[in-house]
């Protein structure tokens, strides 16, 4: 419901360093200076319930989800409990569906607080003391209660992994966390006495727990907060705390009133009864200084008083003193506290006691409406004191916030129990009650308040949506109410409700008195002569009644020296008797406004007919004007027509003739080509033929060369055969001889060279065959032998090299042919492609001249487009000439008729005092504008929507458009007509 919300009172003192008034009054100040020197606050009423418990539609404290929503590395350096939970890991918080508050989310906001912190000192181990402390109340609120399976009355704690965070979180042993939680120590006649707790009271003394440790480290921040922001330790130079002068600024819980109001309630409205007090005794203060300064005479001012609810909260038998009472006894109860209210303030008017009550119910009538209090836990609530088991248990805590609470809880216990013994006449344990120290704080600071000049501000919440522009009335004057507002306007409208300043008075009210003149003049300062006009003007308007006995009734109204106050009925007489007086003065302006519509009218029907006559006149001309160029431009179309019927011939014959010349070249080129293909093909083939024949006639040279080698080596091979033979022959002749030498000795001398000249002379086989030489020796034949061997060699070896040389040449002009071979196919290839390209040539001077006859075509249409257009274009200049004289003639006479208008309107403001009859004529004037104008736009419209070559419709826009404006100008006179009501 409310994001911003504290949930406790504040009192925030600014402390300034003031000038002395003597010095500054030396120095000519009016006000003396001051510095801001540092500042404290003091906090009333934490809201501790609402660390273990709120509504389902609301938050707990702000700082528990910043501390969820905190990164994990900061989370793990403060508790590494905290790593990986969420809101519902504790019970404490549960589940929320506000993550983002004022376009911040919590870990924003958690950011933003340990920055706060840091600049009041909490850093480093301090922030980890206290994030620790907090994360104790969390983890406290965890643990889960049973019943205990021996004795059903006792409990124990059925949460142990929750039980050993905690034990971790505090530094302490988790035997000792349950006998704090679970037990209470009872002293009675000085003996000790240790009691278990069942489910119920251990679950309420974990809470209690978890709401001290929250108190008092709370407590602790806000003390750190005053050392690191007070005057005294802060500012330039020592300071005493009665040296600084204070501006404070106290901001308090408001009235409350739920469907369950419990002890913070009562609390609560206990503190805004006092300030209610006080804000009613300001107001009165406030009214009864108006009417002194304004001279006024002060009588009774009835205002609400709430001395009596303020009675029965603090009197001597009263709310505080009974509940305290209750507090002291041994078996004192919440029921017994209501019952004793109720017997000991029977007699009070704003206690209420319904019959429909509960035991622990009962009700008040607060100034902002009765409220009706449940008492149950007011006792306990208003002891608050911490156990001293628990009290034990916070000192061996290890952290110091939670340690703290020992010595307070175990004095406030020893304090109980010492004084507790001697009764009610005792005082001591009354003084520690949660009320009483409540009551003294709201005296302390209703005392500081009275020395002070105090201001008030109102906050009202407008809608409980938090949306802008929304106000829900019911709440408002709710709010308006239990604010004081009300009471507050009451008090000042006792006794005079109205009041209105000297000059507004004889402003709205001189006119009721005829033949009367102020003075004064209003503005000249002169309050006396004001204050004077004013009795002047009201004794007669107002004068004194008389009641039924004859005797003088109360003064109507009073004069002071700024306002005048008027009395309950009074001023509405006046306003009534003003309304009536400008009823009659309506009547006399109306008779005078009609007589001058009468004369408008006349005047007006007058130029409408002149009006009239000019644009019948007009339209005649026009109509005239319209036939004659209609005969023009027949003429003109004709001549045009004849122009281009002979234009249009002579492109034709220009046309055929190209189509002529353009086949003549065609074929002229075809011949061309072909002629000349011819030519480059018999070009080719000469010279491919004048290449080859010198190839061919090397190749032939060595074909023969090569053919005469292989016969040579034939030959050569056929007597190296011959020459073996013969060998052999030889060889065995000489065998022969060898055994024939004893026989004969023949001796052929001749032999080798017969050989020789056989072998230079070859002979055929048959001659050699039938001559057989004759036998040689045996060592001559091997010599010969050995000479045809190596000739033999010789020639193999010759035979060899120019076989190799004949086989490099057969590889070159196989080369050279491949190259002739593949240089004649690019040849073929180029011829092919010079074929297609002349075949795409052809078709595309066909596609050409294709294009070319649909271009003249096209040219030809345009040139009569353009004709026409041009036409169209000349016949449209014209009209609009005619159209700009007729419209200049127009304007003239529409200027003269509202200059005319004009200075109608001029009189009618300069010599008519009614000035509704004035506005009533100007919104005439006005109409009869907006009409004559919105003609003359439907008029310029309909002529300019027409087709300028379209002869028919001109004409009948030429037609209308006269009667139209004539239309027009007689509905501006019909106007006036059917508002005066007659004619001329």
């Amino acid at each position: 419901r409310n994001d911003n919300s504290s949930r406790f009172g504040k009192y925030i003192q600014l402390q300034f360093d003031a000038e002395d008034p003597m010095h500054a009054a030396y120095a000519g100040k009016s006000i003396p200076s001051a510095v801001l020197a540092g500042s404290k606050c003091v906090v009333y009423l934490l809201e501790k319930s609402r660390v273990v418990s709120h509504e389902v539609e609301e938050r707990t404290y702000h700082v528990f989800y910043q501390l969820i929503a905190a990164p994990d590395d900061e989370k793990e350096d403060i508790w590494d409990g905290l790593v990986g939970t969420d809101n519902e890991s504790f019970s404490y918080i549960g589940y929320t569906d506000t993550t983002v508050i004022e376009g911040s989310t919590d870990a924003e906001r958690w950011k933003d607080t340990v920055d706060a912190l840091a600049i009041v000192g909490v850093k480093g181990e301090k922030l980890r003391t206290l994030m620790r402390a907090i994360c104790t109340v969390l983890q406290l609120g965890n643990l889960t209660f049973g019943i205990c399976p021996e004795n059903e009355e006792n409990s124990v704690i059925t949460s142990d992994d929750e039980l050993l965070k905690l034990a971790g979180l505090m530094g302490v042993e988790t035997e000792d966390i349950k006998k704090a939680l679970l037990q209470r120590t009872v002293e009675a006649r000085n003996e000790k006495f240790t009691v278990p707790l069942d489910v119920v009271k251990a679950r309420d003394s974990t809470n209690a727990f978890a709401k001290e440790i929250y108190s008092k480290t709370f407590d602790w921040l806000v003390r750190t907060i005053n050392d690191a922001t007070c005057a005294e330790r802060n500012y330039d130079r020592p300071l005493k705390e009665g040296d600084c002068s204070l501006i404070g600024l106290l901001d308090i819980f408001g009235f409350e009133s739920f469907k369950i109001n419990r002890f913070e309630q009562l609390c609560i409205n206990y503190a805004n009864e006092k300030l209610q007090q006080k804000f009613t005794l300001d107001i009165f203060r406030s009214v009864q200084e108006e009417y002194e300064y304004e001279g006024i005479e002060v009588g009774e001012i009835e205002y609400p008083d709430n001395t009596a609810v303020l009675e029965l909260i603090e009197g001597r038998m009263g709310l505080i003193a009974v509940l305290n009472e209750e507090c002291v006894r041994p078996k004192g109860s919440d029921t017994a506290f209501v019952n004793k209210v109720s017997s000991v303030n029977s007699d009070s008017d704003v206690l209420v006691k319904d019959n429909f009550y509960r035991d622990y119910e009962f009700g008040i009538k607060h100034y902002a409406g009765p409220v009706t209090y449940d008492a149950t836990n007011f006792v306990t609530k208003n002891m608050d004191n911490l156990p001293v088991d628990l009290a034990e248990f916070s000192k061996k805590c290890s952290n110091d916030l939670v340690r703290g609470l020992g010595g307070e809880g175990g004095e406030a216990k020893k304090a109980g129990g010492a004084k507790a013994s001697r009764g009610r006449k005792s005082g001591g344990l009354v003084s520690h009650t949660v009320w009483t120290k409540f009551r003294s704080q709201l005296v302390s600071l209703m005392t500081n308040i009275g020395e002070t000049r105090t201001r008030y501000i109102r906050c009202i919440k407008p809608n409980s949506h938090k949306a802008p522009r929304i106000m829900e009335h019911l709440s408002t004057v709710d709010q308006l109410r239990c604010a004081g507002v009300v009471a507050a306007v009451t008090i000042s409208r006792s006794a005079f409700p109205n009041r209105l300043e000297h000059e507004q008075v004889l402003d709205r009210f001189s006119a009721l008195l005829k033949g009367y003149k102020s003075e004064g003049s209003v503005g000249d300062g002169d309050d006396l002569t004001l204050q004077a006009d004013v009795d002047r003007l009201l004794s007669k308007l107002l004068p004194i009644p008389f009641n039924d006995d004859g005797t003088q009734a109360k003064v109507p109204f009073v004069s002071g020296k700024t306002r005048t106050y008027f009395r309950a009925g009074s001023l509405e007489h006046l306003e009534n008797e003003r309304v009536k007086a400008f009823g009659v003065y309506a009547t006399v302006i109306q008779s005078w406004v009609r007589e001058y519509q009468a004369r408008s009218t006349y005047a007006k029907w007058k130029q409408s007919s002149i009006n009239v006559q000019a644009r019948f006149r007009s339209h005649i001309a026009r109509k005239r004007y319209n036939k004659v160029r209609a005969a023009c431009i027949t003429i003109q179309c004709w001549t045009r027509r004849l122009e281009a019927q002979a234009e249009l011939k002579r492109l034709r014959e220009n046309y055929k003739a190209t189509l002529i010349q353009t086949h003549w070249r065609m074929a002229v080129a075809m011949v061309s080509l072909k002629r000349s293909r011819e030519a480059s093909v018999k070009i080719q083939a000469q010279l491919r033929g004048a290449i080859q024949r010198p190839i061919f006639r090397k190749e032939l040279a060595e074909a023969i060369e090569e053919a005469k080698l292989e016969n040579q080596l034939k030959s050569l091979q056929r007597k190296l055969e011959e020459a073996e033979a013969k060998r052999i022959d030889a060889e065995k002749k000489a065998e022969e001889a060898a055994e024939q030498k004893a026989k004969e000795v023949i001796v052929y001398k001749e032999a080798p060279a017969a050989a020789a000249k056989e072998e230079e002379e070859p002979k055929p086989a048959e001659e050699e065959k039938k001559v057989e030489p004759p036998p040689p020796q045996a060592g001559q034949l091997t010599e010969q032998q050995q000479i045809l061997m190596d000739e033999s060699g010789k020639m193999l070896e010759y035979l060899r090299k120019e076989v190799f040389k004949l086989r490099g040449q057969n590889t070159q002009m196989k080369a050279d042919f491949d190259l002739l071979k593949e240089n004649n196919q690019r040849l073929m290839d180029a011829n092919a492609s010079a074929g297609a390209s002349f075949a795409a040539l052809n078709q595309h001077a066909k596609q050409l001249n294709k294009t070319n006859t649909k271009l003249m075509t096209e040219l030809e249409k345009y040139k009569k487009a353009t004709h026409k257009l041009n036409l169209a274009h000349v016949e449209a200049k014209e009209e609009l000439r005619m159209k700009n004289e007729t419209y200049v003639a127009e304007v003239q006479s529409r200027l003269q008729y509202q200059g005319t208008l004009r200075g109608i309107i001029n009189m009618v403001q300069e010599r008519c005092r009614d000035v509704r009859l004035v506005e009533d004529i100007l919104a005439m004037y006005d109409d009869c504008e907006a009409s004559n104008i919105d003609g003359n736009s439907a008029d310029m419209m309909s002529e300019y929507s027409a087709t300028p070559g379209s002869q028919s419709a001109s004409q009948r826009q030429n037609q209308q458009r006269t009667p139209d404006s004539a239309s027009n100008k007689s509905g501006a006179a019909g106007v006036f007509k059917s508002f005066f009501g007659g004619g001329y």
